[in-house]
């Protein structure tokens, strides 16, 4: 078989609450198994999809409780299906808890990146990650980038120049005020790597917070192919992944060609 050219990948977009556990797996699994009707390859949840976001006692609890309930979940889910599963979700590690994304691929262990650049509350309460996390799922090559992280174009560039990503995969849970970070931060992540970028939101109010909602997908070229807008529900989108070569090194149409014309020598 030759190597993949695309891909369809399913985005979810939900408003999980605290102190309702059981019920946020539920309404995730539902749309999980939604997109894999619609023929999907892989699913994106959001950051801490399976709690509701939080930093207070209650919510490590609730995380601490869930935990191998949604591991097992997703892996059953993912096995079954043959789908990959990735979502946001806190987990603790000997006496240390973490904001996590899994990654989840049918008959594989699940394999977690935390997030390296913490936000507000979430530096007095999770510790930092101390890496960056890429995975290949048929043939094609993905690096997560949690939230905030947006913002960091190192990273990015890390995992698109470095490490070879070719989709950007972005679990988040955004302050509807920061609306400006979120529009620009999304769309220039993936122009300036010649990358897709898949986001998935919550969205909503969770009394704590109001969410930005708006879970997308760009393209390398950075145009939004499709938005979730406000409301709870999915997208998805076949992603066609000779764009990535275009935009990343081929001087032609609308294409930067950024990659083609990087100067190593000056970033060593």
């Amino acid at each position: 078989m030759g190597k993949t050219t695309k891909i369809t990948i399913g985005s979810v977009q939900f408003n999980p609450l605290q102190k309702n556990g059981g019920e946020n797996l539920e309404r995730a699994v539902n749309y999980i198994e939604l997109l894999v009707e619609k023929g999907v390859d892989l699913v994106l949840l959001p950051e801490m999809f399976n709690t509701g976001y939080g930093t207070d006692d209650e919510t490590l609890q609730l995380a601490t409780e869930l935990y191998e309930e949604t591991l097992e979940t997703l892996s059953a889910i993912a096995d079954y299906n043959d789908v990959a599963i990735i979502g946001g979700m806190i987990r603790k590690k000997t006496d240390r808890y973490f904001n996590s994304t899994v990654i989840v691929l049918p008959y594989r262990e699940p394999v977690f990146y935390d997030k390296t650049h913490l936000f507000r509350d979430e530096k007095g309460v999770f510790s930092p990650g101390e890496k960056f996390v890429t995975f290949v799922y048929l043939d094609v090559t993905f690096g997560v980038v949690m939230c905030y992280e947006i913002g960091f174009p190192e990273i990015s560039r890390i995992l698109c120049k470095q490490s070879g990503a070719q989709v950007l995969l972005a679990p988040f849970a955004f302050g509807a005020e920061r609306h400006r970070i979120y529009d620009v931060a999304t769309r220039s992540r993936a122009m300036e790597n010649g990358a897709f970028l898949v986001t998935s939101s919550q969205n909503g109010n969770s009394g704590k917070m109001n969410f930005i909602g708006k879970s997308r997908i760009v393209s390398p070229s950075g145009e939004i192919i499709t938005e979730a807008g406000n409301a709870e529900g999915i997208i998805l989108g076949k992603l066609d992944l000779g764009l990535v070569e275009k935009y990343r090194y081929r001087e032609v149409d609308d294409s930067h060609a950024y990659y083609a014309n990087f100067r190593n020598d000056l970033y060593k």
